[in-house]
């Protein structure tokens, strides 16, 4: 394509937008409710995903060593740990952390009762590392490398726990793909009809074009153009919306729901602009380019 011919159905695009400004809007608006309910969606199940994500990074696994075994080669073994990319976390609790955190837990309250331990640590012998997920469907594969190694005398791990979580995942994502395609062609079609009344009226301009011999190339280029502008602005009120209403929204939920605060963990608003922005700009400007690409073929016939 030249230049000069780019340039041609650019500002004739851009034109076309302010000279049917009554069908611009319509298709603007449409393009902006269909989005708006995608981005709705789309947040929601960001949010439950992340939610799931941070939970998965509080299961993990317990690993337990033999009695010879020295701090040294326990450390030696946290440090690969930390370099395998389905883990997220590997703590060490030494014997004294083990046996401090028991005394929390247990003694709390009735701290007389240790008055017969004096400085005996009954949890000798009983150093961990815990680790944390990244990645809770390679629990499986890491366990069986950890149980081969001669030190570890036992891995605890909650294996239900596990698959379930993973489970739940798979669901989730399962359910996602398949509402956001439907509403997508759902979309797809109502900003094509919408695009194709603004079209239709423009019906006798398209034969003039085409009767004094108007390549297809500059009577489609214009409304292709029109199309990706009117998907652009339809896309970007969305945006904008979501960027100034979530974390109202969310600090909403949060004040209502108390109860759930502690199983509710939501994306900020940063992170998930970075992901959504894309996403809707692409979508708008591409179903307004199909829009306008499938309407116009029709118009090209005489």
């Amino acid at each position: 394509m030249r230049i000069k011919t780019l340039w041609y159905c650019l500002i004739e695009g851009i034109k076309n937008l302010f000279k049917n400004r009554l069908m611009s809007l319509a298709s603007i608006l449409t393009i902006v409710a269909s989005l708006f309910i995608v981005s709705i969606f789309y947040c929601i199940t960001v949010n439950l995903n992340y939610t799931l994500d941070e939970f998965e990074h509080n299961i993990g696994i317990a690993i337990f060593f033999d009695d010879n075994v020295t701090e040294n080669e326990i450390l030696t073994l946290k440090t690969q740990l930390e370099a395998r990319e389905e883990v997220y976390q590997v703590t060490y609790v030494s014997e004294e952390d083990a046996w401090n955190e028991f005394k929390g837990d247990y003694f709390e309250g009735r701290e007389d009762l240790l008055d017969g331990f004096d400085d005996d640590n009954p949890l000798v012998g009983s150093a961990s590392l815990q680790v944390l997920f990244e990645d809770i469907s390679k629990q499986e594969h890491l366990i069986k490398l950890l149980e081969s190694e001669e030190i570890v005398r036992h891995v605890k791990e909650a294996r239900e726990v596990a698959a379930i979580v993973e489970n739940f995942n798979d669901l989730v994502a399962y359910i996602s793909l398949a509402l956001i395609v439907i509403l997508s062609i759902i979309s797809l079609f109502i900003i094509s009809n919408t695009i194709r009344l603004g079209i239709a009226l423009r019906k006798r301009e398209i034969n003039i074009m085409r009767y004094i011999g108007a390549k297809t190339l500059m009577i489609r280029g214009p409304f292709i153009v029109e199309g990706a502008l009117i998907g652009l602005i339809g896309a970007s009120i969305p945006l904008l919306a979501i960027s100034y209403f979530y974390n109202q929204v969310v600090q909403s939920i949060i004040t209502q729901f108390y109860l759930l605060n502690d199983f509710l963990v939501f994306i900020p608003v940063e992170e998930l602009m970075v992901q959504l922005t894309p996403i809707m700009l692409i979508a708008g400007a591409s179903l307004g380019i199909i829009g306008s690409r499938f309407t116009i073929g029709r118009y090209l016939k005489v």
